[in-house]
């Protein structure tokens, strides 16, 4: 395992700090029930928590009172909550039926609600074959939609297996609303893998695509022809994918590097256009050989 810190809070309010500090999405909470150290164990995450902020440590946050109303403390036990007799059976029932009883003996309200996806196409271990990068983790398909998905309640999944929105709009189902929130976070090098899953060359797409997209933008739903004090424009998302490829230019070691290992399969693509050379870009990165022909010397 990969060193963190690891943070015993005394109260919510400094959990709550601990967690909002520095790299937020890489800050993790801990209640009690969880099988986070499973999860670092295995790499099931493609990054590493910077923290860990137990919840365990905060006093005084196990309790079931009320009268009217209950309330239920964050560091209550699920065992207490199913042998509470006041709150309504079918809670009790609720508590009863999560895992066995060695895990309710342990698993509080604030683990429960702390605890990680349990898709298994999710928590596939990274000693398994390589942890899978799927659409919870910012990948691009949910394998639950077309694999084994029993035991599986499935929310988003018709998004994956129908993009809607300027996704939808892109004839490349290019994830633009992924990409774009990493470019709001500051993160470029997120940006450009995820652009680069689907699209190898976007300092020419950039200038000769259509952008079907920008017609399908969520910020144009008010049009200047109904209101033209809240009328929005679309996202310019051709001069957003040419500062992409200038990037990935200035990282073209990143983008554009050799591959870890050759597959010895001979691949011929015929045409140099941007769909042939797009496949020439993924076969070799998988490792094959490729040799693009092409009618015309020059462009």
């Amino acid at each position: 395992m990969q060193e963190f810190k690891h943070v015993n809070a005394k109260t919510f309010e400094e959990a709550s700090r601990e967690l909002a500090d520095g790299r937020k999405v890489d800050n993790l909470a801990m209640a009690g029930g969880t099988d986070l150290m499973t999860e670092l164990r295995t790499r099931i995450q493609p990054v590493y928590p910077d923290k860990i902020v137990n919840l365990k440590s905060i006093e005084g946050a196990e309790y079931i009172e009320g009268e009217d109303s209950v309330k239920i403390g964050a560091l209550t036990k699920l065992k207490d909550v199913e042998a509470s007799e006041k709150l309504p059976a079918v809670l009790r029932e609720a508590a009863h039926s999560v895992a066995s009883p060695l895990v309710r003996n342990k698993a509080t309200i604030g683990g429960n609600i702390c605890q990680d996806v349990r898709c298994w196409f999710y928590r596939y271990p990274e000693g398994s074959g390589g942890a899978l990068n799927c659409a919870r983790k910012g990948g691009a398909e949910c394998y639950a939609l077309k694999g084994d998905s029993r035991f599986h309640s499935i929310f988003g999944g018709m998004k994956v297996a129908n993009p809607v929105g300027c996704s939808g709009g892109c004839p490349n189902n290019t994830d633009i609303g992924a990409y774009m929130e990493k470019l709001r976070a500051g993160d470029w090098a997120a940006a450009a893998e995820i652009f680069y899953r689907v699209n190898p060359m976007p300092t020419i797409t950039s200038r000769v695509c259509a952008h079907l997209c920008e017609n399908h933008c969520n910020r144009m739903t008010v049009m200047a022809t109904e209101d033209i004090k809240n009328a929005d424009d679309c996202v310019s998302i051709h001069t957003v994918e040419r500062a992409l490829g200038d990037y990935a230019m200035q990282h073209k070691d990143v983008y554009y590097k050799a591959p870890e290992k050759e597959t010895g399969v001979n691949v011929a693509v015929v045409g140099a256009g941007p769909a042939g050379l797009t496949a020439a870009y993924y076969l070799r990165k998988a490792g094959h050989s490729v040799t693009v022909y092409d009618k015309m010397e020059k462009a």
